[in-house]
């Protein structure tokens, strides 16, 4: 349990508590709308967390999304999204934070560039790490958590000490009100989802957990609620350190909480900080994406050449593809431009595992674990998904149809690289 438990926590304390706040502090305008949109945040990957313990407990196999999408609609469909979440949403998502990862490398080392190539590199890094073997990645992973989140509490305590609460008056001279503040919230709540996303990955490796029918739901729910405490506590240190119009003008924000309590070298101890935390969070994304690929090709929905296990125990054709991939998105994309993508293709595939769920649950309503209050929690998560996802229509239409295409064109394609069709 405690491998799954840093794996999922390593995941989600990655990039986007420190890339994220400032923009949703923008975004939304005032101190106490900024907090509530956390709060929803961690109560939406908590109504999530509990659907993929149901569904993990029920097929508590390598791949998550893909095998429960397979058991419910048939191969076509699983193939669809295996391949769409495995080199849509994480390479995506495996790309934009070896982006973040260059860039804080790049600002230690007092480097020129944008950090997309070191970002690329650290990436191909990072995957040559985990071909050496599972022992190896579980054990980086392990030490990484636990020392980014000890480090994490230890700013949040100084920075209560520190601080003055400058950050819980006023609110930015344009913050929307009326329905311009639910429009503000809709789109602030992408980066929110964001940076609490990586619950369901415990679910890509329910076959390395022992006793599964315990443990997942542990891992899932225990960890998505002890990331919400944490993010909070973090939220409420910067509110008590910095302006409110200070947060929503930057980029890091806990670098500037250090900056404005240690001087510049405490600006400095926490861009080393950061880098720690998101290479945590490449490395636990490295460490369960291929095993998506490993169980598609392995169930005869992709090249068997991926189903391949070295001696180590790694699927090191599949970590070859995804590491490969996910360079090059990182080598030629932004940060921004690779989380909106990966956040398109999350709204989409994870709001489809709703209907999954509704699907096993009509055929066979016994289960390990079974979502509480059936059906209207996974109802509520479902629409707010549906919200989240016409905001991102509106707000970026060829985007979100380019992934929806894509979506599509992966489901067309099955009758020619199913090897089983």
């Amino acid at each position: 349990m405690l491998d799954g438990l840093a794996v999922v926590v390593g995941i989600m304390v990655g990039s986007g508590i420190f890339r994220t706040p400032g923009t949703v502090a923008a975004l939304l305008g005032r101190p106490w709308l900024t907090f509530v949109a956390w709060t929803l945040g961690g109560a939406v990957g908590f109504l999530g967390a509990l659907i993929f313990a149901e569904l993990s407990t029920r097929y508590p196999q390598a791949g998550g999304k893909y095998v429960y999408a397979r058991e419910a609609f048939g191969r076509r469909v699983a193939f669809a999204i295996g391949w769409i979440e495995a080199l849509g949403t994480y390479c995506a998502a495996i790309a934009a934070i070896g982006v973040v990862c260059g860039e804080y490398l790049a600002r230690l080392c007092g480097w020129p560039g944008n950090g997309a190539r070191l970002g690329a590199g650290l990436v191909l890094a990072f995957m040559g790490m985990n071909l050496v073997g599972v022992s190896v990645g579980r054990w980086a992973q392990n030490v990484a958590t636990a020392a980014k989140v000890l480090a994490l509490l230890a700013a949040i305590g100084i920075a209560a000490a520190a601080g003055t609460g400058a950050g819980w008056k006023g609110a930015l001279p344009a913050a929307p009100s009326g329905l311009a503040a639910w429009g503000a919230l809709a789109l602030a709540f992408q980066s929110v989802i964001w940076t609490y996303y990586g619950y369901p990955d415990a679910a890509k490796i329910a076959e390395e957990v022992k006793d599964p029918d315990r443990a997942l739901p542990r891992i899932l729910l225990f960890g998505i609620a002890s990331v919400t405490a944490l993010y909070l506590l973090l939220n409420a240190a910067f509110l008590q350190v910095l302006p409110f119009e200070r947060i929503a003008s930057s980029n890091l924000v806990a670098g500037d909480v250090a900056e404005a309590i240690f001087g510049s070298r405490g600006g400095t101890l926490m861009a080393a900080l950061a880098l720690l935390v998101v290479l945590a969070s490449l490395n636990g994304n490295l460490f369960v994406t291929p095993r998506v690929v490993f169980g598609l090709a392995r169930d005869g929905l992709g090249p068997k050449a991926l189903a391949q296990v070295n001696e180590g125990g790694s699927p090191w054709a599949a970590m070859i593809l995804v590491g490969a991939f996910s360079a090059a998105l990182a080598a030629s994309g932004t940060f921004e431009g690779l989380l909106s993508l990966a956040i398109v293709f999350v709204l989409v595939t994870d709001g489809f595992m709703v209907l999954v769920l509704f699907r096993l649950r009509s055929r066979e309503p016994r289960a390990p674990f079974r979502v509480p209050l059936y059906p209207a929690l996974p109802l509520v998560f479902l629409g707010v998904y549906g919200v989240l996802f016409v905001a991102a229509i509106l707000q970026q239409p060829l985007l979100s149809a380019a992934a929806v295409g894509a979506l599509v064109a992966t489901y067309a394609l099955f009758r020619l690289f199913s090897s089983t069709a």
